[in-house]
């Protein structure tokens, strides 16, 4: 897999996409990151814009929502997904992608992974090569300065508790009940979500994928990573050994082959991976489970989320793309 990352200042974006973008895909949310990277670019740049948005959240992303149908005007469609129903969502993302596939000319997509939903980027980032085959395909994520800014690291918080743990749609796995499970937590700041659902889960082996702080994307408390990776190390103490393994928050190539590498030591298992760490990386999950159809994906929506105070923006994004796409640039 080729796919070049670019850092760059949002200030400067916009002059780094040398050509237009038939089709931009973004979500609308409750932490006002999702504007970040839209009202960089330019609208004459953007020929056709999917705005998605999570019907359950509403009254907490509605203004967000407002903002980036004026930025796009009548280039843009709303979208509403359910974020307690993954079938119903799977299936407005396909029904939207198959008509604008229909309707327009679709050779270079942009998708803004900074504020989906694990699950729905997830389930997104399996439908679009399925429905735009040759398309170009460019990922855009913003960058964090902080989450929970009000709090010190010890007492951030971004979700509260978890609901149902279910497989992803589009990465159901193989999955043998006479197999012992192999189970992949990506750890993030949700240290007590993950420790939640490695107790429901009870896997045989359990295995913490982390970042470090020489490739955190967040501007402050770039060891986060390793400070929760120890809180959910003490809170499944029940594990008499846990393996650990780095992956790369800002390259999801090189986290799609720090996986790879890992579950090829457990080829007579259940594999089941839990992203919890940012979307950059989540993006290299999906790779691997793509590659792999053995690997299942799992996901547990959180009961309660930090609607007021989730993240502030940062200042840059990152830019992931194929080296024939309209964003050109430096490598990271």
């Amino acid at each position: 897999m080729k796919l070049m990352v670019n850092k760059y200042k949002l200030n400067v974006l916009n002059e780094n996409i040398s050509e237009s973008i038939d089709l931009f895909l973004c979500t609308a949310s409750f932490e006002s990151r999702c504007l970040s990277v839209p009202q960089n670019i330019e609208r004459s740049k953007i020929k056709n814009a999917i705005i998605f948005y999570m019907k359950d959240s509403n009254q907490y992303i509605n203004d967000n929502k407002t903002i980036l149908q004026r930025h796009f005007k009548d280039a843009s469609t709303c979208v509403e997904l359910i974020h307690k129903d993954p079938l119903f969502t799977a299936d407005r993302m396909q029904e939207i992608l198959v008509d604008y596939s229909q309707r327009h000319t679709i050779e270079s997509i942009m998708v803004d992974i900074t504020t989906f939903t694990h699950e729905s980027l997830l389930i997104l980032l399996r439908l679009i090569p399925i429905v735009f085959p040759s398309a170009l395909i460019t990922y855009a994520y913003a960058n964090a300065q902080e989450y929970d800014a009000d709090n010190e690291k010890d007492d951030k918080w971004l979700s509260k508790g978890i609901g149902e743990i279910r497989s992803v749609l589009g990465y159901p796995g193989e999955i043998l009940p006479v197999r012992k499970t192999h189970l992949i937590v990506v750890v993030g700041y949700e240290y007590e979500r993950a420790t939640s659902i490695i107790n429901a889960l009870e896997p045989s082996i359990l295995a913490l994928a982390f970042g470090r702080s020489d490739n955190a994307t967040t501007e402050k408390d770039k060891d986060a990573n390793e400070h929760y990776l120890h809180l959910v190390e003490q809170m499944a103490s029940s594990y008499q050994e846990i393996e650990r393994f780095e992956v790369k928050c800002n390259d999801p190539v090189e986290t799609c082959k720090k996986i790879e590498t890992h579950i090829s030591k457990y080829s007579d298992m259940n594999i089941v991976i839990v992203p919890l760490n940012n979307k950059i990386s989540t993006l290299g999950v999906a790779f691997a489970a793509i590659s792999n159809p053995s690997i299942q994906l799992s996901y547990a929506p959180a009961l309660a989320y930090n609607y007021t105070n989730y993240s502030k923006p940062g200042d840059s994004c990152y830019i992931m793309n194929s080296p024939h796409s309209a964003i050109k640039g430096k490598v990271l």
